[in-house]
């Protein structure tokens, strides 16, 4: 009978990456190993095991029936064994020289991470912070794997994640500060006559049948019936674009204060009333107890709750 103590317990962290990432690129590059290295350490769990473990097809790496038996009790015996450090670990923001993996949108680089960064200079200037684009099919994976320490945006809770919202948002019109038409506030007319610049996914003619409550379905009843001139893939483009031409653009409130703010557009009131939506923060319950995660949590929570 195999002795789990004759074995190497690093093979299974290994294991536990391939078993989640399926691909030894991707795997080594979450361990901060080299691709090799994940290879030899899958070889010799194979040889240990006595099973194939992970076979190479086209669609990528896929776990044979003995390995997803394995899996289930390494991925829990994980789990409680990071519990138990977590529970008793102590973490102290003025000397910590810890990184953190937070996923938040263009918006929120925009918005949030300012104030951030002032916040971590201050009391915690051994912090390590990298931002991550929020990709929400990965949210859930990217927060299990401990890949991502915690995610900032609208994001569906699902699983075993946990999640505060922190405040609701709706939409305002941004245009130049000298545009020759729009007033302080749209009438639909206007609304509907001007040309606008549409930001990323947010195709309004597919949107507009959207009625959900989610940040889709209160853009595309803020928007429907606009007529687009131009499209961009993200947020960080429109204030130049705005300031030098006479589009419209619909955006979520507080970007469009800190638009105003640096003085390239200003704000008009749409003519109508949009839908809001919640703005969240989103963990896994693994880290639940981690005193690291906690503060941050906490100072996100101070820093945006309103």
């Amino acid at each position: 009978m195999l002795n789990i103590r004759n074995i190497d317990l690093n093979l299974f962290v290994v294991f536990e990456a391939l078993m989640q990432e399926r691909n030894v690129t991707r795997a080594a590059a979450r361990l901060n190993l080299s691709q090799p290295a994940v290879s030899s350490a899958l070889k010799r769990l194979r040889e240990n095991l006595g099973d194939a473990l992970l076979v190479r097809t086209r669609g990528g790496m896929r776990p044979t029936p003995r390995a997803e038996q394995i899996f289930g009790s390494v991925a829990q015996l994980f789990d409680q064994i990071q519990s138990a450090i977590q529970t008793g670990a102590s973490f102290t923001p003025a000397t910590t020289e810890r990184s953190f993996n937070v996923m938040m949108s263009d918006i929120g680089e925009i918005v949030y991470l300012p104030r951030l960064i002032q916040r971590l200079q201050r009391e915690a200037p051994g912090v390590r912070l990298s931002v991550r684009r929020l990709s929400r099919p990965r949210v859930q994976e990217d927060l299990a794997s401990g890949a991502v320490d915690l995610a900032l945006g609208w994001i569906d809770r699902t699983g075993d994640l946990r999640r505060d919202d922190l405040f609701r948002e709706d939409f305002v019109c941004i245009v130049r500060p000298d545009h020759p038409r729009v007033r302080r506030r749209l009438t639909l007319k206007q609304f509907l006559a001007e040309w606008h610049l549409a930001v990323g996914r947010h195709d309004l003619d597919a949107a507009a049948k959207a009625d959900d409550g989610t940040p889709d379905a209160g853009f595309a009843k803020a928007t429907r019936g606009r007529k687009i001139a131009m499209q961009v893939p993200h947020f960080l483009a429109v204030p130049n674009i705005i300031a030098h031409t006479d589009l419209l653009c619909v955006v979520p409130r507080q970007l469009g204060q800190a638009y105003a703010a640096l003085g390239q557009v200003r704000i008009a009131a749409l003519p109508f009333a949009a839908d809001s939506f919640n703005v969240s923060l989103v963990w896994h319950r693994r880290f639940e107890l981690d005193p690291g995660n906690l503060w941050l949590r906490g100072v996100l929570k101070q820093l945006f709750t309103h």
